[in-house]
């Protein structure tokens, strides 16, 4: 294994538990890793406001990857390096399909989240994050261009809505879920995998020597793309296939031991020396 310069991981289910908490063993591994000279950067579908938390307290604020590719930059000041929204008509064209597909429909811009009504799908997501909506009266109240359309189904078991948004949209839009519950929609040939493409050139680090982690299908772009791969437990059989290394579950800060075992790697390669 070529010397480990870039580690870019998931965050909700890979180093955030199921219940939305960070284990007390992964800012650790993590900072280690840090300290050894691995730049950290996190790839979310989360909005810059929603990883800021986390993102300031893994130290990895500085630049960041959200809405799963289409923006990156520093999250502690809401800076954008890159910013690619959706197209405004095609937009609206997702949140009207959506609607009468059953699904929930979030407008993620830069001035927040907006609906079309404040269900209690939506409402749930929005207090994970702990961003406000604003409810909008009429479709062309919604502001500017989105960075992204979350879709909430109804139910988890219930894949129907996401199956026909995917069929109308997929082949003009990135159509990924992030969880059995959650379809993301972006703008076309936008995803984690091209953002960290554009970071590692960035930084100048070869894919070679970069590492990802991730649990998601709008993951696996990003773990088949890095040099080597790690999951935790929970993650899609898809995934696990990628993973050069499985932890356990998300729930025990799993993704530490896949730090740990990248770190332990590096550690018996230069004593080899």
């Amino acid at each position: 294994m070529p010397d480990l310069r870039l580690f870019v991981t998931d965050v909700d289910r890979t180093l955030l538990t199921h219940g939305h908490a960070l284990p007390s063993r992964v800012p650790g591994a993590l900072s280690a890793m840090q300290d050894a000279g691995v730049r950290v950067i996190l790839a979310t579908a989360r909005s810059p406001t929603g990883l800021r938390p986390y993102a300031e307290r893994l130290r990895a604020s500085d630049l960041a990857i959200c809405f799963n590719g289409g923006w990156i930059g520093d999250v502690s000041t809401s800076t954008p390096l890159s910013r690619q929204p959706i197209e405004r008509r095609i937009a609206l064209e997702v949140m009207q399909a959506a609607r009468a597909a059953g699904a929930n429909p979030m407008w993620f811009s830069s001035s927040g989240i907006h609906v079309l009504d404040d269900s209690e799908p939506v409402a749930r997501e929005a207090r994970i994050t702990s961003e406000p909506i604003a409810v909008a009266s009429h479709i062309d109240e919604l502001p500017d261009e989105p960075g992204k359309i979350m879709c909430v189904a109804p139910s988890p078991s219930d894949g129907r809505a996401f199956d026909l948004l995917r069929q109308q949209f997929g082949p003009r839009l990135s159509v990924s879920a992030s969880h059995a519950r959650l379809l993301e929609i972006g703008p076309q040939g936008v995803s984690k995998l091209t953002a960290l493409e554009a970071v590692a050139g960035w930084l100048g680090i070869p894919r070679e020597h970069c590492a990802a982690a991730g649990d998601a299908e709008n993951d696996l772009g990003m773990l088949g793309w890095a040099g080597t791969a790690v999951t935790v437990e929970n993650a899609l059989p898809e995934v696990r296939k990628l993973a050069s290394f499985v932890g356990p579950s998300c729930d025990g800060g799993g993704v530490a031991d896949g730090i740990a075992w990248l770190m332990n790697r590096q550690t018996s390669q230069v004593a080899a020396l």
